[in-house]
């Protein structure tokens, strides 16, 4: 961390020029002696990545920006916002914390939060960024073992942690295999707190995490603008539920959380039809846990096909958390019909792949229609769709 970055006339020059190329400013001489024109470049790519992923920060002055690999592993402040929406309470620690942005949303909701962070440099700037945001976090350079060790009594409501989900040989999706191992931790941790959040891979298997975890009381699939990004568990010391909650979201979206209780679906009816009307896509969050038929149960749809996740109906359904689509027509004859199209594609339980498709008619991505390929129970459909 330079402090010179932090000098008025720095923050000032960073200001005017932060429309500029980030790679000729690495190039170009630096109008300051203490500062370097990598260490300039690097303050304005923050700067750029805040502005849409960490409003608060870029609308904050004064904040002091880490190297790019630290900003991409950071959480979205809309996702932080969700998990720090989740649970309040006096006293809480973040064990991987990184560059902050889950433990600055935290902070909003518990009177005390603790950062850990090993990279040392990395625990300074968040610090500084914590006082130019009027947050008291406090932060400790180092492991969390470390910092257990240096503070065995210490108490908490809740402990977070995001594990690494990566080494040089690529990425873990297995909870055994994560850095640290949550399941050889988590005697330590409700020794520690009466509730442990962790947020884990979306590729990972929910009814694999549950039957490794008895004591999970919750899941949230987070997703902003139908992009999964979050797959967070609550683990608690004393669970009452017999089955975890289970929340899918679609965030920066007016579409309201999906929630039920695991082991709904095995118990849900969906009834299976042609196509109507409407059509019915949900967002990823929902598709992620799988409750297909329950879905339908819910908003009383109709399912296409077992195994076509996409719903009909002939009334529009206003409040479906997904896309709805307005059917048009049927096409029947493809070559005539569409070949070298201007058309967005869907393709759902569908037996060629959407590249193939586009390819073999020649369909160019854009306009105001979208070609849907699908299977119902009466067949093969390629249907022509507008989205609402």
């Amino acid at each position: 961390m330079n402090p010179s970055i932090l000098k008025p006339e720095v923050q000032q020059y960073l200001f005017e020029n932060e429309q500029e190329d980030l790679r000729k400013m690495g190039l170009k001489k630096s109008p300051f002696t203490a500062i370097e024109p990598s260490e300039i470049a690097q303050q304005l790519k923050g700067r750029m990545v805040a502005k849409l992923k960490f409003p608060s920060l870029y609308q904050t002055p004064n904040i002091y920006y880490p190297p790019s690999v630290n900003l991409e592993q950071a959480s979205s402040e809309a996702t932080a916002h969700y998990k720090a929406s989740l649970i309040s309470g006096k006293r809480m620690i973040d064990l991987t914390a990184g560059f902050g942005i889950d433990s600055f949303a935290f902070a909003k909701n518990f009177q005390e939060v603790t950062h850990i962070e090993q990279n040392e440099s990395l625990s300074r700037i968040v610090a500084h960024n914590a006082e130019q945001l009027h947050l008291r976090v406090a932060c400790f350079s180092g492991t969390f073992s470390t910092y257990f060790e240096q503070n065995p009594n210490e108490q908490f409501d809740l402990i977070y942690l995001d594990p690494a989900r990566r080494d040089q040989k690529g990425r873990k999706f297995m909870l055994e295999d994560l850095e640290p191992n949550i399941l050889e931790w988590m005697d330590l941790f409700f020794e520690k707190a009466p509730r442990v959040m962790i947020k884990l891979s979306p590729l990972l298997d929910i009814t694999s995490v549950i039957m490794q975890l008895p004591t999970l009381s919750a899941i949230h699939l987070v997703a902003v603008k139908n992009e999964l990004k979050d797959f967070l568990i609550v683990v608690e010391k004393e669970s009452t539920n017999a089955y975890p909650i289970i929340t899918a979201s679609n965030l920066l979206t007016d579409q309201s959380p999906f929630v039920f209780q695991y082991g709904a679906e095995e118990d849900a009816r969906a009834l299976h039809s042609g196509y109507d009307t409407y059509l019915y896509d949900p967002n990823v969050a929902i598709l992620k846990t799988g409750a297909f038929k329950l879905l339908a149960e819910r908003y009383g749809l109709k399912k296409l096909h077992p195994n076509t996740h996409l719903y009909t109906s002939k009334e529009r359904i206003t409040t479906f958390p997904g896309r709805v689509y307005e059917v048009l027509e049927e096409i029947t004859h493809p070559k005539k019909q569409i070949l070298k199209s201007k058309t967005n594609v869907l393709v759902k339980n569908f037996p060629q792949a959407i590249d193939i498709l586009k390819k073999k008619y020649q369909l160019k991505d854009g306009g105001p229609q979208t070609l849907i390929f699908t299977q119902s129970i009466e067949g093969m459909h390629i249907l022509k769709t507008q989205k609402l």
